[in-house]
């Protein structure tokens, strides 16, 4: 997988004149099926969480069995073709990124019916199994009434080749790639800095999986701290525009809310 551009991070993530949820779909590589390409440490920590919590990471419904069989076929001589939860376990354990299987459901729907999550922003992937696209988005304030239409489209109509991308960011106040709610990690407070403060980014990428039906949605996430990432020309005003303009019920819902007065007020904003 390719390594981050810190230089052009900023101008993808903050762009635009308030903040909005953005669907920023765009056509992404075949780079993102190779398990030779991850990141070292990332796969260390990926080992670390299976083994100590895959109770935790891993999600299993017999539905998922054809989805993950045609989803090892995209990695051919790098992972073992199987459909079984120790075959899901197997592929996350060589590759970098979290993983969910989704199947279209008699309704219609695409319904969660596996994956592998080691490294959730402050969410538990045991909830969400069994559920459709909607319904998982429920919990994000205002999501379902603005791209929740554009999203069901989007992924029935996701063509039979190719890779799709797009991105995600969040704030926390640890630089730790693990934030399961399990393991009350530390929360943004009235005292965050800049430099107390770390950007987390969700790189996602779709892939659909016609033969059985299903899509792979995968999450690569990477955290930054966000000193170094405001270091970039430009980087503060950008940011502090999205995080001052943020609706409150996003902000609350993202930990940010108790932060975002003194970012803010430390970063400087001028309308």
């Amino acid at each position: 997988m390719k390594p981050v551009d810190l230089q052009q991070l900023p101008a993808r993530l903050f762009g635009g004149d308030r903040y909005a949820f953005q669907f920023g779909m765009h056509r992404g590589d075949a780079d993102w099926f190779e398990v030779a390409g991850s990141e070292p440490d990332a796969l260390a920590d990926r080992r670390h969480w299976l083994a100590e919590t895959p109770e935790r990471c891993l999600v299993w419904h017999p539905d998922a069995a054809p989805v993950l069989r045609e989803a090892s076929a995209l990695f051919p001589g790098q992972v073992p073709v199987g459909d079984t939860v120790d075959a899901l376990a197997g592929l996350s354990a060589c590759w970098e990124p979290d993983f969910l299987l989704l199947r279209r459901a008699e309704d219609g729907e695409f319904r969660l019916a596996g994956g592998a999550v080691c490294f959730p922003s402050s969410w538990d992937v045991r909830e969400k199994l069994g559920l459709d696209v909607t319904a998982i988005h429920d919990v994000v304030p205002t999501l379902n009434a603005t791209l929740g239409a554009k999203i069901r489209t989007f992924l029935g109509r996701l063509p039979a080749e190719g890779v799709f991308e797009r991105e995600n960011w969040g704030l926390a106040a640890h630089g730790e790639r693990n934030a399961h709610p399990e393991r009350g990690m530390p929360r943004l407070t009235g005292a965050a800095t800049v430099d107390t403060t770390w950007l987390r980014v969700e790189h996602q990428a779709f892939r659909a999986l016609p033969r059985s039906g299903g899509i792979l949605f995968v999450i690569r996430l990477t955290v930054h701290p966000l000193a170094d990432v405001l270091a970039v020309p430009q980087a503060r005003e950008l940011f502090v525009r999205q995080l001052a303009s943020m609706p409150e019920e996003i902000a609350v819902y993202k930990g940010i809310a108790p932060a975002r007065e003194a970012l803010v007020r430390e970063i400087g904003f001028t309308g």
